[in-house]
């Protein structure tokens, strides 16, 4: 209630001053008498209630949104205090957190609830709003799309958003860290400047001999059905990284290009819009490249967008055969 009164005084004010600083100043033009008496207390007092409440609010009123008290009572450094009331099963979260001191890796266990709708990524916030805000983690849309919240659960690279908790759970715990088939910032954040280095090196998009075409077209590429479908299975790729850290070639040998992008390299040698022709499968013809992999097959169980990139390797070199001649 206090608040509330609080903050009527002061919207009062705010209006009041330059109300009373106009009627003022209208009636010295007019030359009227109150201007010079009556209109210049009223217009100190409204000076005095406004400083005295704005002073009030800034220094010393606990519950008014702007006090001081009330931003110190916040999360500046601090964690916020956890709600009381909590449902959902308990569940013990293994963060496996790099010591830049040590050089190891440390096992920090966190208690949080989780029910069937809690993921991966909201358990991962939930802990750092309430118990650790040291933890860091990547994450942006939160609903499997943008591909940012990629780590390692139960020693399988996933989507934290993606990933329920409870589905997870070994005996009610859960281990989360993060991929090892990029270099490592902190916590469960990846460095992704060399995948995307890698993705831009073959040149992920469609190509036209005629430059001025491909921005004027008077139409659209048309495609058949067939043609759709031999290259739509590859493009939906969000660049989550999750197939590199699953590849056991990229893990052992990092001048491998890696599984996305030759998927990439496939989606777009196999799309009847693109013009490259055969250049764009000879540059996969190399032992860093397409001849680099061991079909393993686990970058495609690992992709969370069923893109299946051990087949798109598998054509490529299906297809590198078969055009030796050419070469």
């Amino acid at each position: 209630m206090r608040a509330s009164r609080l903050t009527i005084f002061i919207y009062a004010s705010i209006i009041g001053v330059p109300l009373l600083l106009i009627l003022m100043v209208a009636g010295l033009l007019a030359n009227n008498a109150y201007a010079y008496t009556v209109l210049p207390i009223l217009l100190s007092l409204a000076l005095i209630l406004f400083g005295v409440t704005g002073i009030f609010d800034v220094f010393v009123h606990p519950k008014y949104p702007g006090s001081k008290n009330r931003i110190s009572e916040g999360t500046h450094g601090e964690n916020k205090e956890a709600p009381k009331a909590r449902s959902g099963k308990e569940i013990n979260f293994v963060l496996r957190r790099f010591n830049s001191e040590t050089r190891k890796f440390d096992r920090t266990t966190y208690k949080t609830r989780a029910t069937d709708r809690t993921t991966i990524l909201g358990a991962l916030l939930d802990i750092k709003d309430y118990q650790d805000n040291t933890v860091s983690v990547r994450c942006n849309c939160r609903m499997g799309i943008c591909g940012s919240c990629g780590m390692v659960v139960n020693g399988k690279p996933v989507l934290a958003c993606e990933t329920s908790v409870l589905n997870v759970a070994e005996n009610g715990a859960v281990e989360v860290a993060p991929m090892l088939g990029h270099p490592l910032l902190k916590d469960m954040v990846d460095d992704f400047d060399d995948f995307f280095e890698r993705h831009k090196s073959v040149e992920p998009h469609l190509y036209r001999k005629d430059v001025k075409e491909k921005y004027a077209a008077k139409s659209e590429y048309k495609q058949s059905k067939d043609e759709l479908d031999k290259f739509l299975p590859y493009s939906y790729c969000i660049m989550c990284g999750l197939c590199l850290d699953a590849c056991p070639v990229v893990n052992s040998n990092p001048n491998f290009i890696g599984p996305q992008a030759l998927s990439q390299t496939y989606r777009y040698y196999a799309d009847s819009r693109d013009q490259r022709g055969k250049k764009r499968l000879f540059d996969a013809d190399t032992m860093d490249g397409a001849w680099g992999c061991e079909f393993s097959g686990s970058c495609s169980k690992a992709c969370p967008k069923g893109v299946d990139p051990a087949s798109a390797i598998q054509l490529l070199k299906g297809d590198l055969m078969k055009s030796l001649p050419e070469k």
